[in-house]
């Protein structure tokens, strides 16, 4: 009877897995990406349609699309506006991938190039498009920038660990010195010398406010780089322009979005150090007559009688066994919570798209944390079928900690024989240098900083076709930025009697508003005429922004109220009050013939108010070429190439990011305290140079863009020459003057490279798809003149020198340690000779801060409803200064905590060869290349998978359940032993993070 049950049994399981076969076969499931054959761009709103039927779908935002219920003999139409219609039979496959090829005489298949339309097969500049996944993923971020890392060949990228923190981003090297601020708070808000521009839905943004931006928003990031494409920013465009979209309505019944995101990251320690023990420590102290240390206190002294040479043994071994880990107590695991909602859909006449997000960021350290608040309303109309109308609306608050007190910073002034509570922590005496508490949690609770901004942006356009190819066009915009800067010193109780602000305590605030409205007008002209098609655009743009700054300083708080109100009334006061005005008038043109050559023009006349009037007005222009030879009759039979395209372009931009209104138009303030007959005096805010110039680039750029099997290998090869003059640098002038510095134009720099970008569809099946894709570029950058100088020292900006990069490692040379003494060497710059110590002119280059090789490599796998991708990013050649191992040795002598191994590298008799000096001789003006590291690296950025359930789960009326799980900075490959090859200075390294995660779309 047994045996017949398990028979029985065993046969139901089979039939009823036949039954799930023979169903299978019967309703299939498919689901694909559809691109473009000669970009490989994924298409949105592309029609997906059974044929003979009106059944349907559309692609997403990432040119995916999902199609249930088909069987094996059903095809699928696949069409787009501007591309020939496809059709595929499904047979038995679960994944059907599609390229679409552009109809060659279509006058709608156009993209946007910079602000203007143009056919996609007619851009001559050089324009990468950054794959939109990265944000779909759902990768949490603080700021959106740090997910562009490796993505684009040219696009190098710093990531922060600080939570909210933006990246530093350059596009083909640095193309500037820099700018000069009075103050670092300045400097952190205006140093955009060397930055991108940045243009959002067609309006400029600052970098300052990345982390009041959702990424989830963004569909779609263009990396503008050469000369050409450029040329309609004008004087903003020299460094480079990063374009984004925002998501809009796609035409369909309203679909909704829900993904949540729970992250956690546990702190990554400090990189490759390892600080010393409390053995090490205590024999440290005792060696070094550290007179202020237990291992000295606890040391026997001539004249100690037998009781208290017994006291001082058993207190030394009881401190010899503590070992506090000040990492984990100043740390914790950090935590993100990341909440989305999303709604679009419409008609063929209205389409919108509404979205929300939360985002809670506490950081790997105590008291650093992160969280951003954001919501869109993107809005399309169709008056008519020749008008439309749009409104896009987003509002953005961002808020994060800005501690003056670097946890990091904080662990090496704690001894590993202290403990959480101790009545006295050795190093940390209130009052000296930026100690103002002794206890660690004081200096991180009782001595903080916020960051709050508010970012609202709304923008309108109108779109109106006068006939066929031509059609006008007005867009009005206005953004409304508003930051505080808010830093509170508590006062320190155990000092009650002092009268320094370090124990009083202080309150100051600085809030900044902007407030830029932008009018550009236009019209734009696209017609083919046989196989001529000319294209053309021309049009003016206006942009005033309004700036007002305010701030105060009050020294004196109450501990017993909240520190706003109980300020002192005495309080030192701030306001500014500026504007700034662009004026642009543009003009593109283009022609292509035969869909195999194409020449292109560009002008821009811009006007910036920064500057005196007679040298506010600078043109801007830029030509290119292309040859299209798939399409030459001797090549168009050929399989092996699908597209074989050689561009060719030229540009000439011009940078103002080192340019603020101060330094070259004369700006009054009122002074401080200074008075005559009982009135504040006016005083020039900076001495300005009236004879100031824009920076001005000049630069060529040759690409060859192919496909290859179909295009199952694709991509571009890119060489540029950049040359830059009328360099900006602050310049030390005779004190006579009344000011001790000027900014001037004073060089010019090169920045030379290749780029290489290539993707491949490794392995396509019926099932199975695994897609790779690689960028690398390498920029030799070079300063090849400064105005009959062969190097110049700039105040604290930095050492220049002809022939070198503008960011080189100058520092003096280490010779090692004189054996006889115990004091530091140096090779002589002039003749190799070993000395001492030196002026700042002993020091020479040891290479650049700026990696020459920076890239990405990324592979993603698909398996039905299974998609696991994978990211890792290098970079290699540059130099980084290990600042916490220095800053720990610096201060041994004050009972700071060096590094494990440290007692054993120092000199401490004559005849020791060792590879570190006696510590007194450590001084705060000892930067030299013993602290220099290569910083190259290559890191395994992230790992995502998601699964796609909502097959199997079948819920009705949801289109999709994906889960997610991902990790992060998993692994990274270096010789550096700093915090982290990325991180300059003392800061947070880039923490692992691991993630789970949901997405609903119904």
């Amino acid at each position: 009877m047994g045996k017949r049950l398990t028979v029985l049994v065993l046969l139901s399981i089979f039939l009823l897995g036949l039954g799930d076969i023979t169903y299978a076969q019967k309703q299939l499931t498919v689901k694909g990406i559809i691109t473009d054959l000669e970009t490989g761009e994924a298409l949105i709103g592309v029609n997906v349609v059974l044929k003979g039927t009106t059944s349907g779908v559309v692609t997403n935002y990432d040119g995916q699309y999902k199609f249930g219920g088909l069987v094996s003999e059903n095809v699928l139409v696949f069409s787009y506006i501007g591309y020939e219609d496809q059709e595929v039979q499904v047979g038995n496959r679960t994944i059907v991938d599609i390229q679409l090829k552009p109809e060659s005489q279509t006058l709608e298949a156009v993209m946007v190039f910079g602000e203007s339309q143009k056919d996609t097969r007619s851009i001559t500049g050089s324009v990468s498009k950054i794959d939109t996944k990265v944000f779909s993923a759902g990768t949490p971020a603080g700021s959106f920038d740090q997910l562009l890392q490796g993505q684009v060949a040219g696009l190098a990228i710093q990531a922060s660990g600080e939570p909210g923190e933006k990246a530093k981003i350059r596009i083909r090297g640095n193309n500037s010195f820099g700018v000069r601020a009075k103050d670092d708070a300045e400097l952190s808000a205006a140093n955009r010398a060397n930055e991108p521009l940045y243009i959002m839905n067609g309006t400029p943004i600052s970098s300052e406010v990345f982390n009041t931006i959702n990424p989830d928003d963004i569909v779609d990031i263009r990396v503008l780089k050469d000369g050409l494409s450029t040329v309609e920013y004008g004087t903003r465009g020299a460094n480079g322009v990063i374009e984004i979209k925002t998501k809009r309505g796609i035409v369909g019944k309203t679909t909704y979005n829900v993904r949540y995101q729970h992250t956690v990251k546990p702190i990554s320690g400090l990189g490759g150090i390892e600080l010393m023990g409390s053995a090490e420590k205590l024999a440290l102290e005792r060696e070094l007559s550290v007179v202020s240390g237990l291992g000295f206190i606890y040391s026997p002294k001539p004249g100690d009688d037998e009781d208290v040479l017994l006291y001082k043994q058993r207190k030394y071994k009881e401190l010899e066994g503590k070992n506090t880990d000040w990492l984990e107590e100043l740390s914790r695991v950090g935590q993100v919570k990341d909440l989305q909602f999303s709604m679009s859909g419409g008609s063929d006449d209205t389409r919108f798209y509404l979205s929300g997000s939360y985002y809670d960021e506490e950081g790997g350290y105590k008291n650093s944390w992160a969280k951003r608040f954001t919501t869109r309303l993107n809005l399309d109309h169709n008056l008519n079928k020749d008008m439309a109308v749009g409104v896009d609306a987003s509002i953005g608050r961002s808020q994060r900690s800005q501690s003056k007190s670097s946890p990091a910073a904080l662990i090496y002034t704690l001894q590993p024989y202290e403990t959480p509570g101790s009545e006295e922590f050795i190093a940390r005496t209130p009052g000296s240098g930026s100690v103002n508490f002794a206890d660690p949690f004081d200096e991180l609770y009782k001595q903080y900083g916020e960051n709050n901004s508010w970012r609202i942006d709304l923008n309108s356009r109108f779109n109106w076709t006068l006939q066929d190819g031509l059609n006008a066009k007005a867009s009005v915009g206005m953004t409304y930025n508003d930051t505080e800067y808010d830093n509170v010193n508590l006062p320190n109780e155990d000092f009650p009697n002092q009268t320094s602000s370090k124990y009083l305590g202080s309150l100051s605030k600085n809030e900044s508003k902007s407030l830029a409205t932008r009018v550009n007008l236009g019209l734009n002209f696209i017609r083919n005429y046989g196989d001529h098609m000319i294209t053309a655009r021309a049009g003016t743009e206006y942009i005033l922004t309004n700036y007002w700054s305010f701030g105060f300083k009050s020294v004196g708080l109450s501990p017993k109220v909240d520190p706003v109100i109980g300020i002192n009334p005495n309080s030192k006061v701030n306001s500014n009050k500026r504007s700034e005005a662009l004026l642009g008038t543009y003009a593109q043109a283009s022609y292509g013939y035969d869909d195999r050559y194409d020449i292109s023009g560009s002008f821009r006349y811009d006007g910036s108010s920064i500057l005196p009037e007679d040298k506010r007005f600078v043109s801007a222009w830029g030509v290119g070429g292309a040859w299209n030879a798939k399409n030459e009759s001797w090549l168009t039979n050929t399989e092996l190439f699908d597209q074989l395209k050689l561009r060719v372009s030229y540009g000439v931009n011009y940078n103002s990011g080192g340019i603020r209104q101060t330094l070259g138009l004369p700006f009054y303030d009122f002074t401080a305290s200074d008075t005559y007959r009982g009135q504040r005096t006016l005083n020039l805010s900076e001495f300005y140079n009236p004879d100031l110039r824009f920076e001005r680039t000049k630069q060529w750029s040759l690409a060859l863009d192919y496909g290859i099997l179909e295009h199952r290998i694709y991509g571009t090869v890119e060489v540029y020459t950049k040359n830059t003059d009328d360099l900006l640098a602050s310049i030390s002038i005779p004190s006579s003057n009344g000011y001790n510095d000027l900014l001037q134009n004073i060089g010019s720099l090169r920045n030379r490279g290749i780029e290489v970008q290539v993707s491949a569809v490794s392995v396509r099946t019926d099932h199975f798809r695994w897609t790779t894709s690689m960028n690398f570029s390498y920029n030799v950058n070079e300063i090849t003149d400064l105005y009959s100088q062969e190097e110049l020292r700039v105040g604290s900006e930095g050492y220049f020198k002809v022939g070198e990069p503008v960011n080189s490692a100058f520092v003096k040379h280490w010779a090692g340690v004189n054996p006889v003494n115990g004091q530091p060497l140096y090779y002589s710059r002039d003749n190799g000779d070993l000395i001492y110590s030196g002026p700042a002119k002993q020091t020479i280059g040891f290479g650049t801060y700026d990696h020459p090789l920076t890239g990405g490599f990324t592979n993603i796998f698909n398996y039905k409803d299974l998609e696991v991708s994978t990211l890792f990013t290098f970079a290699w050649g540059g130099v980084n200064y290990n600042n916490l191992k220095a800053l720990m040795i610096r201060n041994v002598k004050n009972g700071e905590v060096p590094y494990d191994g440290f007692l054993g590298d120092i000199w401490l008799k004559p005849g020791d060869e060792k590879p570190l000096p006696y510590p007194k001789f450590f001084t705060g003006t000892s930067v030299n290349s013993l602290f220099l590291e290569n910083a190259s690296y290559i890191r395994w950025k992230n790992i995502i998978v998601r699964y796609n359930l909502s097959e199997k789960l079948n819920i009705k009326g949801v289109q999709a359940i994906k889960l997610t799980a991902q990790a992060n900075n998993l692994l990274t490959i270096t010789g550096y032993e700093g915090i982290d090859p990325e991180i300059t200075g003392v800061g947070q390294p880039l923490p692992r993070s691991f993630t789970l995660g949901f997405d609903v779309t119904f």
